[in-house]
């Protein structure tokens, strides 16, 4: 009840002033980041300005511990980047995951709360946070680029062997299908598949019992299990400016021209269809040209 009535309110501020996530400080050292730019939730310029401004508030507070990431749009945790409109490159260049990686050298717990849809570059933020909790009902995960004719430029092709290990990376990009929280779960892709009506309970008694701990402890055991292995800026750069190249050429522009006339970026059954609705493109049609540098 509690977390209803607090994400209606944050629902609310969202509308009113306009923002693209709204932080709730639950207590000192236990936030709530909510992603509120209904109904996709898509990762703007606007979304990447405040996603910065967010890791410096997080950063400069001495107090906070845990953050958790959740959404107050209806379907979609995040639906994916706006392709259609231009990403400043300043933003989602070597900016994107420098600022991805200081989060994770952060002593703060980041933990997605994926209660809904999230894809492509939605969901390699959520594989970048340190814990991902799914509705078992709600949650939906996929990486679709491959389907749409490029690859996933923002991390993906990076963290999820880490996750998941090779085998499973290779369905889950080359298949560019739905995964629910249970399969997630059981790859590796999300840490736990959790009944919808316990969900709001169990993110939120986790947060609180992780919240109550020393600030060192968490820093101390975050930065040695970072050593693990974790995508360098560079890496995650390189991937990015291949996507960027391969969505300019080959298949990729005509699809995507046809794609947006038939709802995408704009219709939400279609968003929220789209590991079936982007089975229409492929094969002959406009789109079925090859690409120059890798075929």
């Amino acid at each position: 009840m509690y977390y209803t009535t607090l994400l209606f309110l944050v629902t609310w501020m969202a509308t009113a002033l306009g923002s693209r996530i709204t932080t709730t400080k639950v207590t000192p050292s236990y936030w709530r980041a909510t992603f509120s730019n209904p109904p996709f939730n898509f990762m703007d310029n606007a979304f990447i300005e405040e996603f910065f401004s967010l890791i410096d508030n997080i950063a400069n507070d001495p107090e906070v511990k845990v953050v958790v990431f959740d959404s107050s749009a209806e379907h979609f945790f995040i639906a994916h980047f706006d392709i259609i409109n231009p990403i400043s490159l300043d933003l989602a260049g070597p900016a994107y995951w420098g600022n991805i990686t200081r989060l994770a050298d952060l002593p703060v717990l980041t933990v997605a709360a994926i209660r809904g849809i999230v894809r492509g570059g939605g969901a390699e933020l959520s594989a970048a946070f340190d814990v991902r909790f799914g509705s078992r009902e709600k949650a939906i995960i996929s990486q679709p680029e491959v389907g749409l004719g490029a690859f996933p430029g923002g991390s993906g092709l990076r963290m999820l062997p880490r996750l998941v290990g090779r085998g499973r990376t290779m369905e889950i990009i080359l298949g560019a299908d739905d995964f629910d929280a249970d399969t997630a779960a059981l790859y590796g892709w999300i840490n736990r598949a959790i009944p919808d009506d316990q969900f709001d309970d169990f993110v939120d008694k986790f947060a609180r019992r992780v919240a109550g701990w020393d600030r060192y402890g968490i820093s101390y055991a975050k930065s040695v299990i970072n050593k693990s292995g974790y995508p360098t800026v560079d890496e995650v750069y390189t991937d990015f400016l291949a996507f960027q190249a391969a969505i300019k050429q080959g298949s990729v522009p005509a699809r995507l021209k046809a794609l947006t006339e038939a709802g995408f970026q704009s219709n939400v059954d279609f968003e929220v269809h789209l590991d079936t609705e982007e089975l229409r493109f492929v094969g002959p049609g406009p789109w079925d040209v090859q690409y120059k540098e890798f075929c």
